[in-house]
């Protein structure tokens, strides 16, 4: 029944908009009939929101352009610059004074890989000095790390297409004795290099959710936020976490 209303609602925003010659909220999300999507290349973001962008692109009638950025941190700074309709990333890496964030999507727990040889109990076991943790740099893992480890040392790398690979490589160097990162770079990392072990726990997690920029209307961040919802509830998150294979990454309730 909300649902029903809310679409009413939408509806009638929407008729009362075409009367006044004002843009609808179908065509202020996506002008022009296209949809450009902001998204981070990397697996547990822009490998599960693609599918999400086309399936809100196919609803909006547009045709849907990828904006993809190298790391968080560019993703970061793309917000207020007008490089993307919509945006489908980290909650915590969209600013609230420039962005309006739908409910979540997905949450990708944070996890640590133990290099060989290296044993920690849980996650809170590994906070002690003379460890070296591993991160990506710039990332929600970063962030985290950056606000709770105390007595542990944070070695940061960038996000690179072979992240998994890198990660493998500063454990297997000896660099770092853990590796903080989403559960997409973790696992990968961890069946890499042989021995090594996911710790048990995780020590964080990112919530993924969609964002118009700020400035767009009511009608149009309800009726984006309506869309992917419905991504949700008929399974198109889902298929998408499938078919990439991703472990420790869950479709939210909420």
């Amino acid at each position: 029944m909300g649902r029903l209303l809310l679409s009413i609602a939408l509806l009638l925003a929407g008729l009362s908009r075409v009367a006044f010659g004002q843009t609808s909220p179908a065509s202020e999300i996506a002008p022009g009939g296209k949809l450009r999507v902001g998204m981070i290349a990397i697996t547990v973001l822009g490998g599960v929101a693609e599918p999400v962008a086309g399936f809100v692109g196919r609803k909006l009638g547009a045709a849907v352009e990828p904006v993809m950025y190298p790391n968080p941190d560019a993703y970061l700074q793309s917000f207020g610059k007008g490089e993307w309709d919509i945006a489908i990333g980290p909650r915590v890496l969209a600013p609230a004074d420039k962005a309006d964030s739908t409910a979540d999507l997905w949450a990708i727990s944070l996890v640590y890989v133990a290099a060989p040889g290296t044993e920690f109990s849980d996650t809170a076991s590994v906070d002690k000095a003379g460890v070296k943790i591993g991160t990506i740099r710039g990332a929600p893992s970063d962030r985290v790390l950056t606000r709770e480890i105390k007595a542990a040392e944070i070695v940061r790398i960038p996000l690179s297409p072979t992240i998994a690979a890198d990660a493998a490589d500063l454990l297997r160097s000896g660099k770092a004795n853990v590796f903080g990162a989403d559960s997409g770079v973790g696992y990968p990392a961890a069946e890499a290099l042989p021995d090594a072990k996911i710790v048990r726990g995780a020590f964080g997690t990112v919530l993924v959710a969609a964002a118009l920029p700020k400035g767009r209307s009511a009608a149009a961040l309800a009726l984006l936020a309506t869309l992917v919802d419905e991504a949700k509830q008929t399974g198109v998150v889902q298929k998408a976490i499938d078919t990439k294979g991703l472990k420790g990454v869950n479709v939210t309730t909420k």
